[in-house]
């Protein structure tokens, strides 16, 4: 058999202490610890979060922001209720002007967006990091306005349902002032209210639809002028929750099957795969609320009745000692 030294043309560091700036890929063996260990990309984890206060067991409910600083609102029993995050816990805040449902999301805990939804279809509301208020009207009223990303002062709105039962595929941008519909459409209209979508204004990934259908495992990706079909989910699903851009995107939990099926699985997309983490939830959900990126992102609430936020930390580059199994 092969020797370290014979593959990589190192022998294997003896020291008592691991490195303080190792490279990636170093092996070295820990005197101390009596450990052979290396530097290498490990894989992703998920933690336990704070458990939400007035918006517990909520779902159908918006959110937005980071890890360290996240929003939600909303939700289904409908309520007025807003929380902020702190990256431990969640503390009630002012009351949104109205209760509503299904709405969209975008922005930061300080400049955040409240987008169309049942009981609030064609209106929508700002967030200041202390008050709420109305802003301009949409183009169309929509329920269901989950394909909400981008920032306060501009955000895009993709389908929803016009009525229920009826789903739609326009698309309506946002410029801190005011919406309006652009010409180009979603390619399926009847996939919108189950999808979700992230990134900003002119550069979105879209990702699942309804099930069972077929279109719980397309991917589209938006350019800012059209959409472009690209590589499908590994595990198709309706009402994940998503944060990231068209480089880098996690998809989280949602329907994997016909509801009322909860999935706990964590998908990963790099620009041209997607990929399944080896990382899972604690608990399955639906119709829950996130924020943050690809490095650290949080999922809080969601269908049936969770009251429990769960932080997904990404890979990153880590000492890992090495084993036999």
């Amino acid at each position: 058999m092969a020797e370290y030294k014979d593959i990589r043309g190192l022998r294997v560091k003896y020291l008592s202490a691991d490195p303080s700036n190792p490279e990636t890929g170093e092996v070295w063996y820990n005197s101390s610890s009596a450990t052979l260990k290396t530097y290498i990309m490990a894989p992703g984890t998920v933690a336990a979060g704070g458990a939400p206060g007035g918006s517990g067991g909520k779902s159908q409910l918006g959110g937005c922001g980071t890890v360290t600083a996240g929003l939600m609102f909303g939700g289904e029993p409908t309520t007025t209720a807003t929380e902020e995050y702190n990256g431990t816990a969640w503390a009630n805040v002012n009351a949104a002007p109205t209760g509503g449902t299904d709405m969209g999301s975008a922005g930061t805990q300080t400049s955040g967006l409240w987008v169309g939804g049942t009981g609030t279809t064609g209106n929508s509301y700002e967030y200041d990091g202390t008050n709420w208020g109305s802003t301009a009207t949409l183009g169309t009223a929509v329920r269901f306005a989950v394909g909400t990303c981008g920032t306060q002062t501009a955000a895009m709105l993709t389908g929803g349902y016009l009525t229920p039962g009826t789903p739609t595929n326009i698309m309506q941008s946002y410029d801190g002032s005011s919406w309006t519909t652009i010409p180009q459409t979603f390619p399926t209209g009847n996939a919108t209210p189950g999808f979700r979508t992230s990134g900003i204004q002119t550069a979105i990934v879209a990702a699942g639809g309804p099930v069972p259908s077929g279109n719980n495992v397309a991917t589209e990706l938006w350019d800012g002028s059209s959409w472009t079909a690209v590589n499908n989910l590994g595990i198709g699903l309706s009402a994940g929750t998503q944060q990231g851009t068209t480089s880098a995107t996690v998809l989280m939990s949602g329907h994997p099957a016909s509801p009322p099926s909860y999935g706990v699985e964590i998908q990963t997309w790099d620009g041209t795969d997607w990929s399944t983490s080896p990382a899972t939830l604690s608990t399955g959900r639906a119709q829950a609320c996130g924020g943050g990126t690809t490095a650290s992102m949080f999922i809080a609430n969601g269908a049936p009745g969770v009251d429990a936020t769960e932080i997904y930390t990404g890979p990153a580059l880590a000492t890992r000692t090495l084993t036999t199994s």
